[in-house]
């Protein structure tokens, strides 16, 4: 979806070998997958609409990258309601 690396932290969510996920681990993962589909969104929206240099394109890039992990941080650290 992006021709740079665009890093997430999804795949950080590490579980014990042979513990399976409870039900709040696989909700805020849907939760987190569904998040940064809508961040990829916003990258493509701007891309497509924008022609950006690669200095604005980078700080798009960084900037969705800390949004995602600071999500990954609130899921990880919060209870869902």
């Amino acid at each position: 979806m992006f021709e740079r690396p665009f890093t997430g932290t999804l795949n950080a969510i590490v579980f014990e070998k042979g513990d399976p996920m409870s039900v709040q681990e696989q909700i805020k993962e849907n939760l987190l997958k569904e998040i940064y589909t809508d961040i990829d969104k916003m990258y493509d929206f701007m891309v497509q609409h924008f022609i950006l240099s690669s200095e604005h394109e980078d700080l798009i890039i960084k900037n969705l990258n800390k949004m995602k992990d600071q999500f990954y941080l609130i899921s990880t650290n919060s209870k869902l309601s």
